[in-house]
């Protein structure tokens, strides 16, 4: 009898050893995916934009960004690496719609070293696009992409 109860007791300790034990927060969610395109259907490799090509620069494409699974209110960062400090940066801050897509506005624009006003001018600049953890959903980031900016030739020498 007490062999009986040994071998019970062993077989219920080690049933109970084994049983997974369940998510404290449910059944995982799946991780986002982010893509991204620009508004007007270019090529994402490389872009390139004109101050010739646009009479503002509102007039430029957005980067559309959409994250999978869809969900309102996941916040998205579009970042810009500084290649001196070799550190990224947040350009702009965004949340998704209903159906999972953030729109951005890239800026040509930048100002010398001596603070004058915003102009358009010749530079690359790398972005990647970061969407932040949200429950039990983990921070992803994009591959870094470059756009390039080309300031007008008129009046210039």
């Amino acid at each position: 009898m007490k062999k009986l109860l040994a071998v019970a007791l062993t077989v219920a300790l080690g049933s109970f050893v084994l049983t997974p034990v369940a998510n404290a927060l449910g059944t995982p969610k799946p991780q986002p995916v982010i893509t991204w395109s620009w508004e007007d259907g270019a090529d994402k490799g490389h872009r390139d934009f004109s101050e010739d090509d646009y009479d503002i620069a509102s007039d430029m494409p957005s980067l559309q960004v959409t994250v999978t699974p869809a969900g309102t209110g996941r916040r998205v960062i579009l970042e810009t690496y500084d290649v001196y400090l070799q550190t990224w940066s947040e350009e702009l801050a965004t949340r998704t719609s209903a159906v999972g897509v953030a729109l951005f506005q890239v800026s040509p624009y930048c100002t010398d070293e001596f603070g004058s006003a915003p102009a358009w001018c010749d530079h690359d600049k790398t972005y990647r696009i970061r969407v932040l953890k949200s429950g039990t959903q983990k921070t992803v980031s994009s591959k870094p992409f470059v756009v390039s900016f080309i300031s007008s030739e008129e009046g210039t020498f």
